[in-house]
């Protein structure tokens, strides 16, 4: 068979679900509404960080992995001041979400996620301006490229095992 069930366990964990159901729920409101719920972002926020901590044991590894997953939720936050230095040309909501994904993956999973979904946003946005659908002052929902940068980190842990 193609697929490896047990691959496919050890990387659709139980937290893997609910942040990509999280994710395309959010990209589906943020793509018909043109923004994300604040109480959706609330419990985002909440869910990641009582993951953090319950991750976080007694063990050295595991307080590494918690200054991980602040450091993540960090970037996040340079996401937020970003946002409000350019007058959310990025939205605060992306910031926020960015928050939460880095607070669940840390910083070198977000790392990953972002750089994926940039590129994918880049290449979106080139075709719209190429194709002359767009001007270049038109704007692109982030969620759903966050999403796929998500699901593209899950195909490589996939891989990589």
């Amino acid at each position: 068979m193609w697929i490896e069930i047990e691959k496919l366990q050890e990387v659709m964990t139980v937290g893997n679900l609910i942040c990509l159901a999280f994710l395309l729920g959010i990209s589906v409101y943020d793509i018909y509404f043109h923004r994300i719920s604040k109480a959706v972002l609330v419990l985002a926020n909440l869910l990641a960080v009582f993951y953090a901590l319950l991750q976080a044991g007694t063990s050295r590894e595991s307080r590494e992995e918690l200054l991980w997953a602040a450091a993540g939720a960090s970037a996040g936050l340079l996401l937020l001041g970003i946002a409000r230095l350019t007058e959310e040309a990025v939205g605060y909501g992306d910031g926020w979400l960015v928050v939460a994904l880095g607070s669940y993956l840390g910083l070198w999973g977000l790392v990953e996620v972002l750089a994926a979904a940039w590129v994918l946003l880049a290449v979106a946005a080139a075709v719209c301006l190429v194709a002359k659908r767009w001007s270049r002052k038109a704007a692109l929902p982030m969620t759903p490229f966050l999403t796929a940068g998500f699901l593209l980190l899950l195909a490589g842990e996939y891989f990589r095992t």
